[in-house]
């Protein structure tokens, strides 16, 4: 993942210098990525440490010019199941059903956009005994970062951070009762084709 952040940076530098119109980035798209997700419990019991998980997702969206270089948009996505585990060797979490929505806003330099997002997340999780009692669902605020970039007019690739907090939506299901809350951070790697 690292390696794939620097060549991202150094794609930026490469054609930041040839400034183009916003206009590129206007339109529909759809892709797919693939996400490292970290969750955690947070004012909670249940203060088991889970390690990160992979899972694969979806996303699209509209994106419209505002001026030379600024870009603003909606998009939605959604995630396949996650699992998560604690030291021992089978899933003890599991995130299902991931959906959010989310407005974008970012500045075009060259090929590249950099945004910033802010929307609403809900999901489906699963768990083991010691850290809920049943299945339950969560929902609550996800914002993040990401860079995107146009290897073609019509494909792109970004990378993409955002940090989920979400309340259980039947704080009974997590041992600690009221005020429980999930938070989960991911990195994302997405490919888009835009129409």
């Amino acid at each position: 993942m690292r390696l794939t952040a620097l060549t991202l940076a150094a794609a930026l530098a490469a054609t930041g210098a040839s400034a183009q119109d916003a206009g590129q980035w206007t339109g529909f798209y759809a892709g797919f990525a693939t996400n490292i997700i970290s969750p955690e419990f947070d004012n909670t019991a249940a203060m088991i440490p889970l390690q990160e998980g992979t899972g694969f997702g979806a996303y699209g969206g509209y994106n419209f010019a505002l001026g030379d270089n600024f870009v603003v948009g909606a998009e939605v996505g959604f995630g396949g199941p996650v699992a998560f585990q604690t030291s021992s060797a089978t899933p003890d979490f599991e995130f299902e059903n991931q959906l959010n929505a989310r407005v974008r806003g970012g500045y075009a330099i060259g090929n590249a956009l950099v945004y910033g997002s802010v929307g609403y997340q809900t999901v489906q999780y699963s768990a083991a005994a010691g850290i809920a009692t049943a299945d339950g669902s969560a929902s609550g605020l996800v914002y993040g970062i990401g860079m995107e970039m146009l290897l073609t007019e019509t494909v792109s690739v970004r990378l993409d951070y955002t940090s989920t907090h979400m309340n259980p939506d039947d704080t009974s299901t997590l041992t600690s009762g009221v005020g429980s809350q999930i938070d989960a951070n991911a990195v994302g790697l997405g490919v888009a084709l835009h129409f």
